[in-house]
Formats: C-alpha cells, structure tokens, sequence
C-alpha cells in the first residue's frame, strides 16, 4: 500500500484556484505563458478529464485566466503566477506530463536580450525529464531566428524526435502574427 506524503506548496508562489494536485486520476497536461489563454481554456473544455496546470509570469495575464476559468465552470484549469525556469522543478517530479505547451514564447529579438529567451537546453533537459515516455512538448513561434535556435537547443539536449505539425487552435498572437504576414513555425518534439 502506498502512502501520499503532502508538500506544501512555496509560499511565494500563487495559485488559482488552489495549488496544483500533484496525482491526479486523469492525463496532466502543462502550458508555459498561456499568454491570453484561449488555447488553454478550449483545451480544458474538450478534455474534462484532463488537468491542466498554466504557469505565467504576467500577473495581470494569470489573474484574468483564473477568472475566465471559473467564469466558464472548468475545475480542471490549476494557474501558477511565477517563472517556469524557477518553479517547475520545485514543484514537480519526473515524468508527471502527457504534453507540454509552449506557443509563441517571447523571441527578445535584440541580441543584448537574448539571455531572457525561455527555450534553452537548461529548461528543455528539465522539460524532458518532466514528460511522460512518448509525451511530447508542442511549440510555435513567428520568430524564424528564434525557431532556428530552438531546434537546436532541442538537439543539444537529445531525446527527442522532432515533427512539424500544423496550427493547434488560433489564438490571438497566432492571428496577430498571420494578419501581419508573419511565417509561423510549428513543432511537436516527442520525448523518445
């Protein structure tokens, strides 16, 4: 018989509408930088079963996620306000998630900025460790340069089988970037 053992939650970090469960009955699904959250909230309308757990760092964003969500009725949708660089290994364990999504993360076009770029090997080999065998990490970007560097941070890291897939569902930086005549890449990186 296994015993659950309770870790509180880090008390710098907020939760909507309670921290996250960390074994729950059905698929665990993560979304870093929801952004608006129209993909996260179809998602967790078409999949009741599944838990969904956004990390933003945008208070503003987070706050009115966990309203829309509540305002919509989904009891599946669990928002973390924080950094995923920081939080995701102080509050998860390996091989939790089904998927991962990462959609148009900022690019910080300018070269002096590009340390603040979410998609680097240190966070994928993370990412990696926290999928499931077979789970895979879905992204899309407008930024050519910055798809090119993903690609290769995945690489670095290894583990991975890369595809390229279609459009998920239309958010509103994917419409954005396709009225201003923006290419956008999309990929689906299977952990192998």
């Amino acid at each position: 018989m296994s015993t659950k053992v309770y870790i509180p939650p880090p008390k710098d970090l907020r939760f909507l509408p309670a921290p996250p469960p960390l074994e729950p009955e059905g698929p665990l699904v993560l979304e870093i930088g929801p952004g608006k959250g129209e993909f996260l909230l179809h998602l967790a309308e078409q999949e009741p079963k599944t838990t969904f757990i956004a990390i933003e760092i945008r208070h503003g964003r987070f706050a009115k996620i966990g309203k829309r969500a509540e305002s919509r009725g989904l009891k599946n949708i669990y928002m973390i306000h924080g950094d995923a660089r920081e939080c995701l290994t102080r509050l998860f364990r390996p091989a939790m998630f089904e998927r991962i999504y990462i959609l148009f993360p900022d690019p910080w076009p300018k070269r002096r900025h590009s340390k603040h770029r979410l998609l680097k090997p240190e966070l994928l080999a993370h990412l990696r460790d926290f999928l499931k065998p077979g789970g895979a990490i879905y992204n899309a970007t407008d930024a050519g340069f910055y798809s090119e560097e993903i690609v290769s941070a995945f690489e670095e890291v290894g583990g991975f089988e890369r595809q390229r897939i279609e459009s998920l569902y239309p958010t509103y930086f994917e419409k954005k970037w396709k009225a201003l005549g923006r290419e956008i890449d999309y990929w689906k990186f299977v952990k192998v």
